[in-house]
This record gives structure tokens, C-alpha cells and sequence, in this order.
């Protein structure tokens, strides 16, 4: 009896101090329900993640007053102040899209998904909008969504097929590690097909880290690395169709869908684009070969709960090109006229990716990608056929810890190569294997003051143990100015398949000799940026970047055959761009000096195809939802080539203009007004015309070329 009076008496104390309460969390413009968002009240362990419906119900409130945190990926943080105990245990609250500031972008490439403003590495985002506006003008590839981006060089390296490789801070392509979605693509002999291969109609942005990257995903990023991130589905749905012509006789028709339902998400892309062969300046030889590419990615996603998503893709191409001889592709060889190269190629991945949010604090990532890709090369000297296929698969663990943001985790990657040897006299299969286990700290010093220090351990097959330190740290002086500086060391595993050999001719190259040792590297980068307001509208920020890159046991095409240097590749240099924005006016200028030196060659040290000075030039109207008008320049500077000549510089221009309306947008482009081409200053074509060689390729072959192009969305 005693004990029950005692519970009768302080039930209700107990109970009036406890509370639960319900939040509905919604888009302040679309009003749509926004699963995992999550929400958690300061100075209590109480919180929640928002469920398919968009509510989350959190309980054990104690009385008194908090404040509500809500926090979701694309909008901005809301911080709501409630007191306990509360009229209503149902509310409302509305998250606002993060703007088009840079400083509110989420980056997924340094692991932790944080805002740019708050991470220490250097790291580029092209967002959605410029995104949509380069898929309208090249929906085929992302070679000039790519181009935009000043310290990046979109590198043709072959006259004949067309293909093109990316360098990044005057180094060659294959230092260059290319990821989507975390998952690393083309590697082993993908090389100058690989941004050829990859229609951005599904791409949300493009992140870029120029400099060492290794400690973050291992060998191949040397130079830094480009993350392709993709749209996820929405519940509101997405249906998107393109179509272009262009000129010079291509086409292309791509397709993307994209729905959430309560459980079940699902995405589709399909991109299709061809290319007749062009003979532009009439010498008999195409300046455009012909191709058919074809692309098809479904990708479902399963939502167990609001914090935990499994997903699961395939993307599967098949890429035809052709080129060389206009009589032999127009099917009239003779003796004479019998040159050609074409490439076929099939890939098909799979990419599978399991996250769990534990907590607010902890998160669970674990991904596993399969690749296959079978590739010929036909030529009328020879034939190269062979397969490849990699796997990659990683766990990774994220923990909040105070002002410590750690990410834990292992991987392994395998590539094994077979190559047809009905085709070839020569040996050169491999199989290679890679063990890594990784560690970052982002370690918050101060509200000025952030380091992150990483660490990864790789284990090769063949070349041994890498250790990849990696340090930066960045100091916000005021909310306008902030300087970053890192360093960090990386690797290249030793291959037979780069610009070289595919220029060189991949037949004539010998197989690795058994001494070969793999590349390393030591890079260093610095940046300040600036950024004020000049008014309600209008805003200037400008971005001071230096660098700096060794790589060491440099592996280098001597002849027919691969060999160790034994002094090293030093590149260095600055990049400064600049941003003005006045209400619907925006101006840009980026500016790259790249002094890329071969300390090897005694006789001429400076790296092949890397010019000193690259100036990139944007001047765009928009009137939001209506139209918009975009003017561009280019000016590339003087370049050395080996065996040849100094090149030429040259300047480009171009135009894009574009009209919305309600379900879809029409849209003019014009690259290159002035038919800035390298056969205006040279002979491209090197004789015997029955097998002849070919200059390197610096410029423009195309020439002018418009396109008009349809967008409808639904």
C-alpha cells in the first residue's frame, strides 16, 4: 500500500517531465516530404531521422527549452528553439534549398560529406546548373564539361579515332584517377576512350581536387582525381529527354528517368549518339571519325528505413569508332588508299553500395563494384584484342566525435588483363591485386583553425608496400577569407596502355621488363580565396591556388619499350580565378601557368603537349526560368611537341543561348566562330599515304561547329 501511494503521488511529476514531440519536415517551396533528414535537440541525447513520410517522432524530452536541430544533404541547416512543456506535439518545420553559393555545396569526394567551405583540401565543384548547360552543347561525353574547368586540359591524342584524355596541372592523363560516385573507373587500358565514354544527362555535379590524392583513394591520383556525382531520385519524379544536332554530323538522343516511391527508387539513363566520318580541311584523312555509342544504366535503390539505403546499378557501353582513310570508310580501299584504325569496345559494371546511418554521429558505407571491358583495336597494319576485368570493394566507417570527423576503412581492388595472343605474338597479360586500409582525421582546432590528417597503407601483388601520408589544413581569417595548404605522397602502378603506346601503336610495344618499378609522387598545394559582397546582388570571389608535383622512377616510353627514368617529372605552377556576380550578369576568368619539366632530358626538358598558359573567359546573362545568353573564350599558349615543332597558340570562341519554357528549352551553341583549326597551320598527315604517321594533336580539328539541341523535361 505504501508503495502505491508513493506511485500515485509522483506519477504525475514523472510524467509531466517527459515529452515527445512529432516534426513533419517538408521543402519550403515544393512542400515536399523530405525522408532522412536528421534531428536532434543541443545539450540532449535525444534524436530522430526522419521516416518515408518525412516525420520524425523523438521522445524523453525533459521540460524546459532547446533548440531543435534539422539537417539534410542540399539544404540548409534549421535550428528551431521549442519549450517544454509544448501546446502541440505535431509541428511543421521548413528547409530551405541551399543557393547556388559554393560555400553551401556538400562534397562526397573527401569522405565526409561536408560542406566546401569547411574542408581543408582544395576541391572544385561544377555545379548542376553549368552541369545541364555543357550536357546541352556536348551531350555525347564530358570532354567540355570537363574543359571548363581551368586547370583542367581536355587532351586530344589521336588524329584518326578522336579519342581525348584529361590532364590535370600540366601532368599526363593516366595520373588522373576518374571516379563516379566513389566507385573508380577505367582503369588498366580504358585510357583516351575513358571521358569519351561517359554521357553527363544523369550528373548532379562534378567535384575536382587538384593534387595528391592518393591517401584518399590510392594509385592514379597523383595529379588529383574527378568524382562524377549522379542525381539521385526524388519523389517528386524526373523525366528528361535531349536531343541534338550538330553541323559536322552528329547526333545524339539521350533519355533520363528518375522516381522514388516509399520503399523503392529508381533511375534510368539511356544516351545514344552518333557521328558520321568528316573530312573538315578535305586532305582525304577524317578529322572526325565515325562512331555509334550506345549507353544503358538502370539503378535501383531499396530504403529499408529512413537511415539505411541499399543501392544497385549497371551501366552497360558499347562504342564503335572509326577512322583514317576517306576512301577506306566510304568502302573503296585500293593499294594506296588503305588506312584505317577503328576501336570497338564493350563494358559492362555493376556498382553496389549498402549506407546505414547508426546514429547521428556514425555511419556505415560498403560498396562493391564489377567491371567488364573487352576492347579491339583493328588496324590495317595489325589487330590488338583483349579483355579486362576489375573488381573494387571498400567498407568504410564515418564517426562524429567532438570536433574529430574520423573516417575508418579497408578495400581491395583486383584488374587482371588477358590479351588474345591470336592477335598478337606478344605475352603481356597481368594480374594485379591491392589491399589498402585508410584513416582520416578532420580535426576541427578552432572555429579558424581545421586539420585533416590521412593515412593510407596499400599492399601491391607485385610492386610491394606504398604508406601515403597526407596533411592540410585551411584557416578562415574571417568569414570572407580562408587559406588552404596540404601535401601529400601517391603512386602509379606500372602499365603498358597510355597515350603513348596508343600513339605509338599498342602491337609494337614489348611487354614490362621484370625491373620495373612503380611511380611515386610528392605534391604540395596552397590557395587563398576571397569573397564579398558588393551589394544585394552582387558578390566577388577570386581563388589564388599554387602547386607543385615530383614524381620519381617516372615510367617512360623509350622506343617500342617502357623504362624507369632515373631523375624525376617537377611540375609547378599557379591558377587564379576570379568571379563577379551582378544579379543576373556573371563574369569569369581563370588563368593557369603549368612549368611542367623533365629533369631526365638533358636536351629538352619540358613536358610534351603542356602549355604554360591556359586562359579560360565567361561572360553569361541569365534571366532565371526564362533565357540566358553565354559568351566564352579560350586562349591555350604556345606548347612544345616532341620530335617536331613548337606549336602555335590560338584563341577560341563560343556562344550558347537558351530559352526555357514550361516543360522544356530550345538551345543555339556555336564552338569555335572562328574556325580555329591545327590544319590551318599544319599538315596533319605524315606520308606514305598507305601507312602513314600522324603530328600530335593540339588544337582544334572540328573547326566551327553549331548545334541546336532540345531539352523536355517533365
Amino acid at each position: 500500500m505504501k508503495e502505491l501511494l508513493i506511485g500515485v503521488f509522483f506519477f504525475p511529476l514523472f510524467a509531466n517531465a517527459q515529452n515527445s514531440l512529432k516534426a513533419v519536415i517538408k521543402d519550403n517551396i515544393t512542400k515536399e516530404k523530405l525522408p532522412g533528414a536528421t534531428c536532434y535537440f543541443k545539450k540532449l541525447q535525444v534524436n530522430g531521422i526522419t521516416d518515408s513520410n518525412g516525420v520524425a517522432v523523438m521522445s524523453n524530452i525533459p521540460n524546459g527549452k532547446y533548440e531543435l536541430v534539422v539537417s539534410m544533404v542540399g539544404y540548409e541547416k534549421n535550428e528551431t528553439e521549442l519549450t517544454f512543456p509544448i501546446t502541440t506535439a505535431f509541428i511543421e518545420i521548413l528547409l530551405q534549398k541551399e543557393n547556388d553559393n559554393l560555400d553551401e555545396v556538400i562534397v562526397t569526394s573527401t569522405r565526409t560529406n561536408s560542406r566546401i567551405k569547411d574542408i581543408p583540401v582544395r576541391v572544385e565543384v561544377i555545379g548542376e546548373d553549368e552541369v545541364n548547360e555543357e550536357t546541352n552543347m556536348r551531350p555525347a561525353n564530358i570532354s567540355m564539361l570537363l574543359a571548363e574547368s581551368p586547370g583542367i586540359q581536355a587532351q586530344q591524342t589521336s588524329a584518326v579515332n578522336g579519342n581525348v584524355s584529361i590532364r590535370l596541372q600540366g601532368l599526363d592523363g593516366k595520373y588522373t584517377q576518374i571516379l563516379k560516385d566513389g566507385f573508380p573507373l577505367y582503369g588498366g587500358f580504358g585510357q583516351g576512350l575513358s571521358i569519351m565514354q561517359i554521357p553527363p544527362l544523369d550528373l548532379r555535379q562534378v567535384e575536382i581536387i587538384k593534387g595528391s590524392s592518393g591517401s584518399l583513394y590510392g594509385s592514379d591520383a597523383i595529379a588529383g582525381l574527378v568524382n562524377l556525382i549522379s542525381k539521385q531520385p526524388l519523389e517528386k519524379g524526373e523525366a528528361t529527354l535531349l536531343v541534338n544536332q550538330t553541323s559536322v554530323g552528329g547526333s545524339d538522343a539521350n533519355a533520363w528517368f528518375s522516381k522514388r516511391w516509399k520503399r523503392v527508387g529508381f533511375t534510368f539513363l539511356s544516351a545514344n549518339s552518333f557521328q558520321k566520318a568528316t573530312d573538315i580541311n578535305k586532305d582525304g584523312f577524317s578529322d572526325l571519325p565515325k562512331f555509334n555509342t550506345y549507353t544503358v544504366a538502370p539503378t535501383l535503390y531499396y530504403y529499408f528505413n529512413p537511415a539505411t539505403t541499399l543501392r544497385f546499378g549497371i551501366n552497360a557501353t558499347y562504342d564503335n569508332r572509326k577512322g583514317g582513310d576517306m576512301q577506306v570508310l566510304n568502302g573503296q580501299p585500293d593499294a594506296t588508299h588503305k588506312y584505317f584504325e577503328e576501336n570497338i569496345s564493350n563494358r559492362v559494371s555493376t556498382q553496389l553500395k549498402f549506407d546505414k546511418q547508426l546514429d547521428e554521429n556514425r555511419s556505415l558505407t560498403i560498396k562493391n563494384s564489377v567491371s567488364y571491358f573487352d576492347r579491339a583495336i583493328n588496324q590495317s597494319t595489325g589487330i590488338f584484342k583483349g579483355k579486362q576485368i576489375s573488381s573494387y570493394t571498400e567498407a568504410a566507417f564515418n564517426y562524429k566525435a567532438g570536433n574529430h570527423q574520423l573516417v575508418a576503412g579497408i578495400n581491395f581492388i583486383s584488374e587482371q588483363f588477358t590479351e588474345d595472343s591470336s592477335k598478337s605474338h606478344l605475352k603481356r597479360d597481368y594480374n594485379y591485386t591491392t589491399a589498402g586500409v585508410f584513416l582520416q582525421d578532420d580535426w576541427k582546432l578552432s572555429d579558424k583553425a581545421t586539420l585533416q590528417v590521412g593515412i593510407r597503407s596499400d599492399h601491391q601483388n607485385k610492386y610491394g608496400i606504398f604508406i601515403l601520408p597526407r596533411l592540410s589544413f585551411m584557416y578562415k581569417f574571417n568569414k570572407g577569407v580562408y587559406l588552404r595548404v596540404g601535401s601529400g605522397l601517391g603512386y602509379k602502378l606500372p602499365g603498358i596502355f597510355s597515350t603513348a603506346s596508343e600513339q605509338q601503336g599498342i602491337n609494337n610495344i614489348q611487354p614490362l621488363a621484370a625491373t620495373i618499378k612503380a611511380e611515386k609522387s610528392v605534391g604540395g598545394n596552397l590557395d587563398i580565396n576571397y569573397k564579398t559582397k558588393l551589394g544585394d546582388e552582387s558578390t566577388l570571389s577570386v581563388n589564388q591556388s599554387f602547386f607543385i608535383t615530383q614524381i620519381t622512377d617516372p615510367l617512360v616510353l623509350d622506343s617500342i619499350q617502357f623504362v624507369n627514368k632515373s631523375q624525376p617529372i617537377v611540375t609547378t605552377g599557379f591558377e587564379t580565378n576570379i568571379r563577379l556576380k551582378m544579379d543576373e550578369l556573371q563574369f569569369f576568368v581563370g588563368y593557369v601557368f603549368a612549368d611542367a619539366r623533365r629533369k631526365y632530358n638533358t636536351v629538352q626538358s619540358l613536358v610534351p603537349l603542356t602549355p604554360k598558359h591556359k586562359i579560360n573567359c565567361d561572360i553569361i546573362y541569365e534571366k532565371e526560368n526564362d533565357f540566358s545568353v553565354a559568351l566564352e573564350a579560350y586562349y591555350i599558349s604556345s606548347m612544345f611537341r616532341d620530335l617536331d615543332t613548337n606549336t602555335k597558340e590560338y584563341t577560341t570562341f563560343g556562344i550558347i543561348a537558351q530559352k526555357h519554357f514550361k516543360h522544356f528549352s530550345l538551345v543555339a551553341n556555336c564552338e569555335n566562330i572562328f574556325d580555329i583549326r591545327q590544319t590551318n597551320f599544319e599538315n596533319m598527315v605524315v606520308p606514305p599515304l598507305s601507312n602513314p604517321s600522324f603530328r600530335q594533336v593540339y588544337a582544334p580539328l572540328d573547326g566551327r561547329v553549331f548545334n541546336i539541341a532540345v531539352r523536355i523535361k517533365l
